[in-house]
């Protein structure tokens, strides 16, 4: 398409649009031009006499003329808008989804099961960085915390490599578990562990926690368990990508059966991420802690109407049942919302 354009050398090409944008001049909707020796910028209209005389003063030399553009193509902002359907399946659609690395995971009721395809396509029309769409087939589930999924939309294996607070992780969402919603609780527990702690992360996954808090706190040892051969296989994987491989300690297995040896007394920090069972686990996170007791992080999914103060009541009840006592709750709210009516609880407790 002909529209009128300004052309000025390649020196001036920032000066030349920083000014045109200020006159409110540069046309948004088409693809500026850039040539060896000089640049063409759309413009909505011919400038007036003024305008003209300030583009002189600013740029020096240039040239208004009609020229042939592409046009930029509007990317829909909402799934909303990228897919015509009756307002009665509209409501239904997914207002969100997660991103890990460049694979985007999303939840679609059953009664748009015949528009899986078009969802999925339309989120590649949202996210230009997204290869490969997963729709959620199943809850996270077993030992190892994995989901089902159908690929819907893009091409390429379920393994990634997500960016997070100048992390990398290495990952195959279809084998281990991570959720990238817990970034800024993940940030949250990294900036309280002090210079030379140790901590056992019990549940570690591919480490983002673990590799976190390594790097936020240098002097920190840091022993990461997890039950599923894969996901410590990226763990190792991501310490030494992280570069934080000589202070932290990947160890495959059951954290309750390697809590009576190998991390029996050795921490001063405990991250319990298994909100589904950590409660299960607490007599575990004790036996980790030193005599002189320490901090433990835990989690738990609970209905939206609990009590805060009877969780932490329940909390105190088995710690003490091991004969350790709770000193102080550091920290205890709702930190996001898993289903209509289920929250997720993060609780802080310095025990003794």
């Amino acid at each position: 398409m002909r529209v009128r354009a300004v052309t000025v050398p390649r020196q001036m090409a920032q000066r030349g649009i920083e000014t045109l944008r200020e006159m409110g001049l540069i046309d948004k909707s088409h693809q500026l031009k850039k040539l060896e020796r000089k640049i063409t910028i759309p413009i909505i209209r011919e400038p007036s006499s003024a305008e003209t005389q300030l583009l002189r003063t600013k740029l020096g030399n240039f040239v208004i003329s009609e020229t042939n553009f592409e046009s930029i193509v509007s990317r829909p902002k909402r799934i909303q808008d990228a897919i015509q359907t009756s307002s009665t399946l509209a409501s239904k659609l997914p207002r969100s989804f997660d991103l890990i690395g460049d694979i985007a995971i999303v939840e679609i009721p059953s009664d748009l099961d015949a528009h899986s395809s078009e969802i999925g396509k339309a989120i590649l029309q949202l996210s230009p960085h997204v290869r490969l769409v997963l729709r959620k087939c199943s809850d996270v589930m077993g030992t190892f915390r994995t989901r089902k999924f159908q690929v819907i939309a893009g091409t390429g294996t379920t393994e990634t490599v997500h960016h997070e607070f100048s992390c990398q992780y290495n990952l195959d969402v279809a084998e281990v578990y991570f959720n990238p919603r817990l970034s800024n609780e993940r940030m949250r527990v990294a900036r309280q562990v002090k210079p030379n702690e140790t901590v056992v992360d019990m549940f570690a996954g591919v480490g983002p926690y673990s590799v976190l808090t390594a790097k936020s706190q240098p002097t920190s040892k840091v022993f990461s368990i997890d039950i599923n051969p894969t996901a410590i296989k990226y763990l190792r994987q991501n310490t030494f990508v992280n570069r934080v491989a000589d202070h932290v300690i990947p160890m495959h297995g059951d954290s309750r059966k390697l809590s009576v040896n190998e991390v029996q007394g050795i921490a001063d920090r405990v991250i319990m991420n298994l909100p589904s069972e950590a409660e299960n686990y607490i007599d575990a996170a004790i036996r980790t802690l030193k005599k002189r007791g320490g901090r433990i992080h835990f989690y738990q999914f609970v209905d939206r109407e609990s009590r805060l103060d009877s969780l932490q009541n329940s909390f105190k009840a088995i710690v003490e049942a091991q004969d350790r006592k709770v000193e102080a709750f550091e920290f205890c709210n709702v930190i996001r919302e898993i289903s209509p009516g289920i929250v997720q609880v993060a609780i802080d407790a310095l025990v003794n």
